[in-house]
This record gives C-alpha cells, sequence and structure tokens, in this order.
C-alpha cells in the first residue's frame, strides 16, 4: 500500500503540468455549459463554437495524462530504469489506476454534476445516469488508451498506434455493416444499444486483460496479439440477429407480454391489398394489417416482421428480415418482394401469410404544459423544458440528463383548445435499459417551434416510455394474390 501511494505522489510531482491542463479543461468545459450570460454578452466567440473546441480539448487532456503516467514505468523492454526499484507489480497498477480515477474521471464527473445542477436538475436523482456515464466513459476510452500506452514505448508510438487501429477498426466495422445492410435491409433504429454495448464490453474486457497481462507478465508480443484479436472480434460485429437482440429487448419489459395482441388483414383498407409485379425486379407485396387487442392506454409501434407464404403442400416463401412493415400515419402494412417466378407458380392458389409482428408497447403517457416565458418546468421522462417567444415565433427547448428516458415526445403549441399545431419532436430513442449513453456532454437538446401568429400562453408537451416489448402473431388465410395483381410500367 505504501509503495503505491509512494508511486502515485511521484507521478503527481512529475506531471503537474498535464494535470493542470486536464483540470483547466474540465473546468473550462463547465463553465462554457454554465455561463450562457457570459457567451451572449461579453465573449467574442459563439457558444456552440467554444463548447466544440471545449469538447476536442478535453479527450485530449485525459489522453495525453494516461499515456503520460503510464510511460513512466514503461512495461516494454527490459532495460528500464524502474525495474531497478522494488516495485511490486500490483502496487505499480494500483498507482496508475488511483492517478487516472482521481485525475481524469473524478473533474469530468464534477464538470457534469455542475452542468446539471446548474441547469436545474437534482444531482441525487441523476447521480446513477452520471456513474454509469463514467463507466462507459472508462470502457470507451480510458481503459483502451491506457493498455495501448503499456504496449507502447513513447507517445508519439501510442497515438500512431492508436489511431491506425481506431480507424481499421472503424472502416472495416462500417464496411461490413453496409454490405449487411445491402444483403438484408435490415436497421437496428432503437435497440442499436445492442451493438453498441457488446462493443464496449468487448472493448472492456480486452483492455483490462491487457493490462493486467503486462503490469503482471511485460510480454508485449503476447499482449499487441491480444489486442489485434479484439480488433478482429470488433470487426465481425455483434454475434446476435436482429431477432435475438428483440428477445434481449424483450427481457426488460416492465409487464407481462400482452398475451391478447394479434395482427389481422385491415378488412376496412383490404382495396389497398396489392401485388405489384415489377418485370425484372420481382413481385412487391402490400397487405395492410390491423393490431388487435392492445390494452387501454398502450400504444403499439411495429418495429418488424418476419413471415412466410404457405399452400396446402407447405412453406413457398419465407421472410426472414424484419424490414417487411411499413408504417404510414396510423396505417400498418406488410410489405416484401418475392421472386417473380414463385408469384407465377402460386398466384391463383388460395394461400396463407403466417408469421409474427414485433411490436414496441408505449404507456405512461404524461402531458406538461410548459408556460411561455415562464421558466423551466419538469416533464416526466425528458427533463426539464422552457418555452419562450412572441406571435409568430416560439420556440420550446428541453434538456435531458445524459438521455431522454421517454422514446416518444410531441410538442402542441395551443392557440385555441380546438386548434392544435402538432409537432413531433425530432431526436433518435433508445430502448437502452441503462441510465445514461456514452457522451461528454451531459446535456441532451431536444428543440420544436411554431410560427402561430396569435398569442400562447402554454406549450403542451406530451411524452411516452417503452413498457414492454412483445410479438403479435399473424395469420391471414385463403388469400388469392392473382385477384390484386398490378402491373408497373
Amino acid at each position: 500500500m505504501r509503495q503505491g501511494f509512494h508511486i502515485f505522489k511521484k507521478d503527481v510531482r512529475h506531471l503537474w503540468i498535464e494535470i493542470a491542463v486536464a483540470l483547466a479543461a474540465a473546468g473550462l468545459f463547465a463553465f462554457i455549459h454554465t455561463h450562457a450570460e457570459f457567451w451572449q454578452n461579453r465573449a467574442r466567440i459563439p457558444q456552440t463554437i467554444a463548447g466544440l473546441l471545449a469538447s476536442f480539448l478535453l479527450p485530449v487532456s485525459w489522453v495525453l495524462l494516461i499515456v503520460r503516467a503510464i510511460h513512466g514505468e514503461t512495461l516494454t523492454g527490459d532495460r528500464e530504469f524502474w525495474l531497478t526499484r522494488p516495485y511490486h507489480w500490483r502496487s505499480l497498477l494500483a498507482a496508475k489506476l488511483r492517478f487516472v480515477v482521481l485525475f481524469v474521471n473524478l473533474p469530468v464527473l464534477a464538470a457534469q454534476a455542475v452542468i446539471l445542477q446548474a441547469h436545474g436538475f437534482d444531482l441525487s436523482a441523476e447521480l446513477a445516469p452520471l456513474l454509469w456515464n463514467q463507466a462507459l466513459l472508462t470502457a470507451a476510452v480510458f481503459l483502451p488508451v491506457a493498455a495501448i500506452a503499456a504496449l507502447t514505448t513513447g507517445i508519439v508510438q501510442c497515438l500512431l498506434v492508436g489511431l491506425v487501429a481506431l480507424a481499421g477498426t472503424l472502416l472495416l466495422t462500417l464496411g461490413l455493416n453496409l454490405r449487411a445492410v445491402a444483403i438484408a435491409g435490415e436497421g437496428w433504429g432503437a435497440m442499436e444499444w445492442v451493438h453498441t454495448d457488446y462493443a464496449l464490453l468487448i472493448v472492456a474486457i480486452a483492455a483490462s486483460a491487457i493490462l493486467f497481462w503486462q503490469y503482471s507478465k511485460r510480454r508485449t508480443v503476447a499482449g499487441r496479439a491480444g489486442a489485434g484479436a479484439a480488433m478482429v472480434i470488433l470487426v465481425l460485429g455483434t454475434p446476435v440477429s436482429w431477432r435475438q437482440a428483440f428477445a434481449i429487448q424483450s427481457w426488460f419489459s416492465q409487464q407481462a407480454a400482452a398475451s391478447a395482441i394479434h395482427v389481422r388483414w385491415n378488412s376496412g383498407f383490404q382495396w389497398m391489398t396489392r401485388a405489384l409485379i415489377r418485370p425484372g425486379q420481382g413481385v412487391t407485396l402490400n397487405v395492410p394489417l390491423e393490431i388487435a387487442g392492445v390494452a387501454e392506454g398502450l400504444a403499439a409501434k411495429p418495429e418488424g416482421l418476419t413471415f412466410s407464404i404457405e399452400r396446402p403442400g407447405g412453406i413457398v416463401w419465407r421472410a426472414e428480415g424484419p424490414q417487411n412493415v411499413t408504417v404510414n400515419g396510423q396505417l400498418v402494412a406488410l410489405r416484401s418482394t418475392i421472386d417473380e417466378s414463385l408469384y407465377w407458380k402460386v398466384k391463383d392458389q388460395r394461400l396463407t401469410l403466417r408469421g409474427n409482428l414485433y411490436l414496441t408497447l408505449y404507456g405512461n403517457r404524461h402531458d406538461v404544459r410548459v408556460p411561455v416565458n415562464g421558466g423551466a418546468q419538469a416533464v416526466p421522462g425528458i427533463g426539464r423544458c422552457t418555452a419562450v417567444g412572441r406571435p409568430a415565433l416560439y420556440f420550446l427547448t428541453c434538456y435531458s440528463a445524459l438521455r431522454p428516458r421517454a422514446a416518444r415526445m410531441s410538442v402542441m403549441f395551443e392557440p385555441h383548445p380546438r386548434v392544435l399545431a402538432d409537432y413531433t419532436a425530432r431526436f433518435v430513442p433508445s430502448y437502452s435499459p441503462f441510465p445514461a449513453e456514452l457522451s461528454i456532454d451531459p446535456l441532451v437538446k431536444t428543440e420544436a417551434y411554431s410560427t402561430y401568429a396569435g398569442q400562447l400562453d402554454a406549450v403542451t408537451v406530451s411524452t411516452e416510455e417503452p413498457v414492454a416489448w412483445v410479438r403479435a402473431p399473424l395469420e391471414i388465410g385463403g388469400i388469392r394474390l392473382g385477384a390484386y395483381e398490378a402491373t408497373l410500367k
């Protein structure tokens, strides 16, 4: 223990300039996000530009500080001076980890807490998101940088290796993802957190193992081989399909799956059923669907659909991808393209469409009136919202702490109870069960506006949260596709 504190104090004396830069960067970051009046009235550059500069300076200071701390006792080679000292590897590793926590984790945690408090958030309620964000930053930035530093001999070599590894991994992963989307047409949307958290888990495990290995064994070749293997695993991507990811998502349902929900042919819109022949491109099926059995107070959002086309002799076509559903307002439809040759064989037969529609159920609706020019108002699932403006130009600005809890948000500018200007706020929802996502900035901003020419007293913000993920069975029997045939000329 005493040896670890001795190493820690030595690093503080040796790296006081780098420590001062990191602390100053965290302080500047907090100042920029908590003194809007300074940037509006006295500063010569916009607050957004200053924020971007601080967001760049902060991680650069982290990298410099971590690398310099690790390279204080370089782990590659056998001719380093510190090897002649009676340093135990556990004490050395503990000292470096203590150094990073104290001068990297805690300053950014304090800066984020100051920013949230300045915007009216209750820190006791936001403690879990703040701590989870620190865990994500550690997994995504601090541990990988420390691992790369442990495998290199100098800051230049460390930065070059890190940039090449990051660029190579991103490019290869992007290429594989683009090919997968082109082939399968799948998009993960609000379930993208499964991809992200899997990648962060691999990075955290690999970086932790490399650090432990280097400090205990100092076998650089094996450590570098482990880093290469981790990159390969990252490039290969998440080893689960979209349907498996949906099954993982359903574990976090806040209520039991609604077994009464099912899907049927929409009798009121059967005239929209089409078998559209696209010569040389296949036949596109469009079958309007109706979701039945949804409990009162819940709303269903289709996420994907898998189905098969069956005849008495068995299955003749199977669509495995989840992308076979379209939503246009309240109208939901099965839409998929089948082979033209198959269509000509079965178009006059009585067929059965059978499958599953994957749904997210929304509930816990909250309607909150935000007074115009009346200060910030707490909005469940979003955070704090402020409405300002004058006739012909009204703005609503909402800030969430680290991530919005709601996945649906709509804004109604209310000139009169019978005249509603509805605006659906555009933000990327996430179904992640965790309280924060990877970000340096603790504030997530959502905006809406209206050009209503009259006088507005308040703006109504409506939010809904995802409460369950279910599979609703689909079965349409006796359909003859030839009866709905159309040709694209």
